[in-house]
């Protein structure tokens, strides 16, 4: 029988904070420790404070084999830098380019240098946007998305050599919106994305028919169509010909 969160011993704030994160069950947090955890959450809120909770209930444990903030030599200031922007173990600043966390709230000159020596020692790498910024020049995405990229490793138009639309849609965060723009613009740029189990409507569509279709029946592959009613269908294939051979009414 499923568990839900708000059922468990935790405080409200608590069950607030995994709320706004869309973890409402305890099987939502399958698969996840503390490190995992804190990548879920945005900036601001007390990580530590909910794993804590959650790993008191048995539901959550501290990964194996990471340096953890708490247990090395560092500056007060520069710990709670890092705490605060959900950085629990030095490998999580693997995954954070150079721009973002020279963002951080309160790392002054003084902690840069410190932060610097830090990772030297402890063999942690901190890479630059640069890079990206300047492969998908001819792209003009937004910064956002070439923080998406970072931290999923793509770092030039080669490294999307057999992916599928749907490792993007995986790389864009589940955002659809996001994922079918980017799309187009890949292939206009000359990146071939190979063949997958089902078909996105970008892939098949041209972008404005796309957009209407996921506006007007939320439907973003071509495995969904067949759950549309028959009026639904018809209207799809009047407006839509290109789908006509993946409809059967």
């Amino acid at each position: 029988m499923e568990q839900y969160i708000d059922k468990l011993s935790l405080s409200s704030e608590i069950k607030l904070a995994l709320r706004n994160i869309h973890i409402t069950k305890v099987s939502d947090l399958d698969g996840l420790d503390y490190l995992t955890l804190a990548e879920k959450f945005p900036k601001g809120y007390n990580v530590t404070a909910i794993a804590n909770e959650l790993n008191s209930l048995g539901y959550l444990y501290p990964p194996e084999n990471e340096i953890s903030v708490y247990d090395i030599s560092m500056s007060k200031r520069l710990q709670n830098a890092l705490i605060q922007n959900n950085i629990l173990y030095l490998s999580q600043l693997s995954k954070r380019p150079r721009e973002k966390i020279l963002n951080f709230r309160n790392l002054g000159k003084s902690t840069i240098p410190e932060l610097d020596s830090i990772c030297q020692k402890y063999g942690i790498q901190i890479g630059s946007l640069a890079p990206i910024k300047e492969a998908f020049d001819s792209c003009h995405f937004p910064v956002a998305l070439h923080t998406i990229f970072f931290q999923n490793n793509i770092f030039c138009m080669d490294d999307f050599k057999h992916k599928t639309a749907h490792d993007l849609y995986a790389i864009c965060q589940r955002d659809y919106a996001l994922t079918m723009k980017t799309y187009y613009t890949l292939k206009k740029n000359g990146v071939m994305f190979e063949d997958w189990e089902d078909k996105y409507l970008f892939e098949i569509l041209p972008k404005k028919n796309t957009s209407l279709i996921w506006q007007k029946y939320e439907i973003s592959t071509v495995s969904q169509l067949p759950a549309c009613n028959k009026q639904q269908l018809e209207e799809i294939i009047s407006a839509f010909s290109e789908l006509s051979e993946f409809i059967k009414l």
